[in-house]
């Protein structure tokens, strides 16, 4: 606060006049220091006797003076400069500040409609299954279980709105392709194969394994107990990074876990495939097709017949893989398909 010795507020005209004559005391202060200085080193004298300079005394003050008078310029320049930069720094944070705050707004209101989508995803997929078929195991990306909600970034930070944004979009991929499965499995002749399997899976599925659960060419039980830790459709992508369509489901298990052929067919495929490891592929007939990625040992060869529920190979994590899991594939006319609108 601009005051005056008595503590009144001055006016700009006022503080103008005061800071004239602050200059002027410094000015005659700073000429007072010069002159002493120049006596001291004999550059003048005494102010009664005429000043008399040689050409290297005049040089040495022109110097002097073109010094002073350069540093003076550089340190306003400085200071100006100085001021300047903090004022649009202090622009740029107040407009940052406003653009993230709207940030943070869309990406609420985006993930509260991501949300929706997802319930509404759960529901078509329940509706698609069928009724009284029983709940499937609970893991990321399963379908049982509570919806999960989104984080809260009403005070996030920059970094972490962009990481809610990369999730979106995850999201957002996985729901496109998994909107435009169920409208193929609900409109094209691989939706009647699937309606076709929910009215006998009850009998596919009996405890006591009757002819039925064991001759059914439809894909109907789960290859392996555990949990599902990477859904079908498009995720981050744990080898490399970047996002991709996982085309099945993966199902975490302890090495060594025997796993089933979840209908009977022919064993077309037995051996290593790039990606998958050791790979078992079973044709089922009428368009199906399973597939069980990563094992740790194949025990069928290619031709050979099984049933649904023979044991088949071991789990473990050969080929791209990041642990031991086994990658359950269904493909309906060569076509990757959800699994989960299969299983029970």
């Amino acid at each position: 606060m601009n005051l005056d010795k008595e503590g009144v507020r001055l006016s700009f005209q006022e503080r103008c006049k005061l800071w004239q004559e602050q200059l002027k005391k410094k000015f005659f202060q700073c000429r007072t220091s010069v002159l002493s200085f120049f006596k001291t080193k004999g550059l003048i004298k005494d102010r009664t006797e005429p000043v008399t300079l040689s050409v290297q005394q005049y040089k040495r003050i022109v110097r002097i003076i073109v010094a002073g008078v350069v540093a003076f310029i550089v340190v306003i320049g400085v200071g100006i400069y100085q001021f300047l930069s903090l004022q649009q720094a202090r622009e740029k944070e107040s407009l940052h500040e406003q653009q993230l705050e709207l940030m943070r707004e869309k990406t609420t209101s985006l993930q509260e409609k991501m949300d929706k989508m997802d319930a509404l995803d759960q529901e078509l997929r329940q509706m698609v299954k069928g009724s009284g078929v029983g709940d499937s195991p609970k893991g990321e990306g399963g379908v049982a279980g509570s919806q999960k909600k989104s984080p809260d970034v009403s005070h996030a930070s920059y970094n972490d709105l962009l990481l809610a944004t990369s999730r979106l979009e995850t999201r957002t991929n996985a729901r496109i392709i998994s909107f435009i499965t169920l409208k193929t499995v609900l409109s094209d002749t691989a939706g009647q194969q699937v309606r076709q399997m929910q009215q006998v899976s009850k009998a596919y599925v009996s405890p006591k394994g009757g002819t039925n659960a064991v001759s059914s060419t439809t894909p109907s039980i789960w290859p392996v107990t555990g949990t599902i830790t990477s859904p079908f459709g498009y995720r981050g992508n744990p080898i490399g990074g970047g996002t991709g369509f996982h085309e099945g489901l993966d199902i975490a298990v302890d090495y060594g876990t025997p796993v089933r052929a979840t209908a009977a067919g022919t064993v077309s495929m037995a051996g290593w495939v790039d990606g998958y490891g050791n790979l078992v592929e079973i044709d089922h007939g009428n368009g199906f097709v399973t597939r069980y990625g990563h094992n740790s040992m194949v025990l069928v060869v290619q031709g050979q017949t099984v049933k649904a529920g023979d044991i088949i190979s071991l789990a473990g994590s050969t080929g791209r893989s990041t642990g031991p899991h086994v990658h359950y594939e269904v493909r309906v006319n060569g076509t990757p398909t959800d699994p989960m609108l299969f299983l029970p």
